[in-house]
């Protein structure tokens, strides 16, 4: 490990392409995979653009044939609490109505502990025209389900439950897997240990459909990033704020990847190259799982 930074840091190239990942929250992992494939004979700005290409390349985003905006479905959004859920299952729900018709969406709540959560959705479905219905149990739910078999999308908004919470299991074990499908909310401010344990929670697959919420709190988003290529999760759309539906965007890597590559600001936590070489030779940041970039 030590030898392979000091072959690195004899390039300047790829010393600054290092930084530039680091610097923006990108795993150690992925930061090493990438810069040890980076093409020989290139300046910054060639290198940025390659680990540019390359990093959208991965990223996998819903398309116009498969996106839930334009071909609905049975969808539970699910996530920690205060990761965004119930507003990006309104901004969902708002835009599919625009295209397709109020008549065509169906919103379900199974948050039935959690102060105000239903009344926030049920507002939404007024402003919307779309009725909320609450489902208290797994049978119930199916019930819905069942009354909503004609709509073109359905729209689950579950219960807030921490990646560490023991009760993920419980909700999990609720959805008729046969059914419904999972949209996960990555809250793109939050630490990337943190969206790695959320993930791995909520059972995440490689297929996975995901959105990025709180863009616009975050700092740094290249973690979310590096979660979503790492896992093969697919994203759907991000959220830059709390408008309904205004703040809603459907997945564009080439954007996401180019906000994730932007060059951070002056830190305190941004290491220098010393400390930067004892972060890239740890253990910890070795391989260890065959996943990581894809195509490159």
């Amino acid at each position: 490990g030590m030898a392979w930074f000091d072959t690195v840091r004899r390039s300047p190239v790829q010393t600054q392409a290092l930084r530039l990942m680091i610097g923006n929250g990108f795993s150690p992992q992925l930061a090493r995979q990438l810069v040890g494939r980076l093409p020989e004979g290139r300046d910054d700005t060639a290198s940025e653009h390659w680990l540019l290409n390359v990093l959208a390349r991965n990223l996998r985003c819903a398309s116009a044939d498969t996106s839930i905006q334009d071909n609905g479905g049975v969808f539970a959004v699910v996530g920690p609490t205060g990761v965004g859920k119930t507003t990006t299952t309104a901004k969902l729900a708002a835009h599919f109505a625009l295209k397709h018709g109020a008549g065509s969406v169906g919103l379900i709540t199974v948050d039935t502990y959690r102060m105000g959560a239903s009344d926030q959705l049920r507002a939404f479905g007024r402003i919307l025209n779309i009725p909320v219905h609450t489902a208290r149990d797994s049978a119930s739910l199916t019930d819905l389900l069942n009354l909503f078999d004609r709509k073109k999308l359905v729209l689950i908004d579950t219960v807030g439950v921490g990646q560490r919470d023991r009760r993920v299991a419980d909700l999990l074990a609720s959805l008729p897997v046969q059914r419904v499908q999972r949209l996960l909310a990555l809250n793109a401010s939050a630490q990337a240990e943190t969206l790695e344990e959320v993930v791995h929670a909520y059972g995440a697959k490689p297929g996975t459909r995901c959105v990025f919420t709180k863009l616009d709190e975050a700092v740094k988003s290249g973690a979310v990033i590096d979660v979503a290529i790492r896992h093969q999760l697919v994203v759907e759309g991000f959220a830059n704020g709390q408008r309904v539906p205004e703040e809603w965007h459907a997945a564009r890597a080439q954007l996401l990847v180019q906000k994730a590559l932007m060059k951070p600001a002056a830190s305190i936590f941004a290491p220098d190259d010393s400390e930067l070489g004892l972060l890239l030779t740890a253990p910890h940041a070795m391989p260890h799982n065959g996943r990581g970039a894809q195509h490159v």
